[in-house]
């Protein structure tokens, strides 16, 4: 029995790919999805794909085993030089696409005995089969197997596990990001789906639309709907591109679609299809469909902005701050400001607030008086979705979610925190679609991403399984949304230090140092992507390496789903 350790190539690799990539436009995501026949080749010019070396003659299993995991960092021909590596019938049976694992590429370790060959690498993520990110919680190694034999007096690996161990910066180089489309229940809004495929241009189009066609992510099911047709496929295995439009033929399914839901499969594929495609011409069974944009009443919306100036509850004022001065909001203002509240959040119309006001979640509208729709003890900062719904739970009973309208009649949201055993915070997307949250658990805390599933009325009825979200260092303290896809969490660390992890919801993470004493995170509109409130009552926005104070005696900083 030996032990070695490789770094292996990614890092090299990574280095020639980033300075190449720099250079160029952004290259959308791929990945192979179903079975077909040959695929027509687009006029993209582009294949910024690795090539990394064949097999030497006369390699050792080791350099063997070390040279597939490095091969198979390129997809360029279906991975045609990753499966010189394999014996004839393993590379034909061999699917690098089951999944990628992630790893930081810095500890993989390389055992044998005989011929059977183990790798223990230390993951960062996985990538599902879909083209799903996950984020690993545990840093414990996982141990891949391999088997090498003789073919044509050459080394050669004989079993190898589906899917391919790509290091994180070579990941981040070879794969990227693709950001596909899905409809909220009543087809109001665009519902982002992130998903990484390997970066070939001249099949991205492909990949995208088999993607969409194949439905959401799992976590997403039951919160967002497509526009497609049930069993809607590609009629033939290729998307084409020419003078910016992608010309995609569907199967006989999608002739069940009328002309609104045309309208809407044509503008999904076209925010799919994002830099690859300007527009979409649409064909079934080779019937090419004359389908003319949806009216401008009907376009739903897409990643709502909100305002560059922070809403505030200060002193004797409530509303938009700017400079040192205070905006009221009309009708609201003078109602929030006798409740006191510690935290708060505004609609995007700008006539309904969720406020914490002495413990109890108060809802507070233009008209009537606020309604005070939960006093249960030890509640956490209430959530208000783009519906006018406000979310309510105990920090002891993470199980304990309700929401409530004007009337305050409470409604229980079925809800399963796997292991938690308290809730910390709860932020609900601006399109109402999905809720992220802490959650306190026996040995520590976790922050996770769920979908919203709701009834024929809007009504909120229960969250999906969730997801994992990264932790980041210390203690999770606040979360919210700061985009269409993206989150970020403030963490005390040390002290009064603190530190922000913002994250996009299926991709990465990157961390920075947040203001002393931070409090409480919310997304922002403007330079700043989002403010936070400290300790001391000041609000804090990042600006270059550091924080900077935008104003004082601040008692809170109200989320906004919008604007006007």
């Amino acid at each position: 029995m030996i032990r070695r350790t490789s770094r292996g190539l990614g890092a090299a690799v990574a280095l020639v790919l980033a300075l190449v990539l720099a250079a160029c436009a952004s290259i959308p995501d791929t990945g192979p999805v179903r079975q077909g026949g040959p695929v027509a080749q687009v006029n993209d010019q582009l294949d910024l794909d690795f090539n990394p070396s064949p097999p030497e003659n006369g390699a050792t299993p080791q350099r063997i085993v070390q040279g597939f995991i490095d091969a198979a960092s390129s997809p360029k021909n279906n991975f045609a030089i990753a499966r010189e590596y394999l014996t004839r019938s393993t590379a034909a049976s061999w699917n690098p696409d089951e999944s990628v694992t992630v790893d930081d590429g810095r500890s993989r370790t390389f055992d044998h005995s005989g011929n059977q060959w183990s790798v223990d690498v230390s993951p960062v993520a996985n990538v599902d089969s879909a083209g799903t990110y996950h984020p690993v919680a545990s840093k414990a190694p996982v141990g891949l197997s391999y088997e090498v034999a003789k073919e044509h007096g050459q080394w050669r690996i004989s079993v190898a596990p589906a899917g391919v161990v790509i290091d994180d910066p070579t990941f981040r180089a070879v794969y990227s990001q693709q950001t596909l489309y899905f409809y909220n229940a009543d087809s109001s809004y665009l519902v982002p789906d992130a998903r990484w495929f390997p970066a070939r241009v001249a099949t991205a189009a492909t990949r995208v639309a088999s993607a969409v066609l194949a439905g959401p992510a799992k976590w997403l099911n039951g919160a967002v709907t497509s526009a497609f047709p049930q069993g809607t496929q590609l009629a033939v295995p290729a998307v084409t591109t020419s003078n910016g439009v992608a010309h995609v033929d569907l199967s006989s399914e999608a002739g069940q679609a009328n002309q609104l839901q045309l309208q809407r499969m044509q503008l999904q594929l076209e925010q799919s299809l994002g830099s690859l495609a300007s527009s979409v011409q649409l064909s079934i069974e080779g019937n090419q469909q004359q389908v003319p944009p949806l009216p401008d009443g009907s376009v739903p919306q897409q990643d709502p902005p909100v305002d560059s100036h922070a809403v505030v509850y200060r002193g004797e004022s409530f509303g938009l701050l700017n400079g040192s001065t205070i905006t009221p909001l009309s009708g609201l203002s003078d109602k929030v400001v006798a409740l006191a509240p510690s935290a708060a959040t505004v609609n995007a119309a700008r006539d309904e607030v969720a406020v914490l006001s002495r413990g109890a979640a108060v809802l507070v509208r233009k008209s009537g008086d606020p309604v005070h729709v939960d006093i249960r003890p030890g509640l956490i900062a209430p959530a208000l979705d783009n519906q006018g719904w406000l979310w309510s739970v105990p920090a002891a009973s993470p199980d304990a979610l309700q929401v409530a309208g004007a009337t305050g009649q409470p409604h229980a949201v079925k809800v399963d925190w796997p292991g938690a055993v308290g809730i910390v915070a709860l932020a609900v997307s601006r399109d109402g679609t999905r809720v992220v949250a802490i959650l306190r658990t026996a040995t520590g805390y976790s922050v996770v991403a769920a979908g919203v599933v709701r009834g024929s009325d809007g009504l909120p009825t229960s969250i999906t399984a969730p997801i994992e979200l990264t932790v980041g260092d210390g203690i999770p303290t606040s979360i919210a949304w700061t985009g269409e896809l993206t989150v970020v969490v403030l963490s005390a660390t040390n002290g009064d230090a603190t530190g922000i992890a913002e994250q996009t919801i299926g991709g990465t993470t990157s961390t920075t140092t947040g203001p002393a004493t931070g409090r409480t995170i919310v997304g922002a509109g403007g330079l700043s992507r989002y403010l936070v409130l400290a300790g001391d009552g000041t609000l804090q926005a990042p600006t270059g390496s550091g924080w900077q104070t935008q104003a004082d005696k601040v008692g809170a900083v109200a989320v906004q789903l919008g604007q006007p």
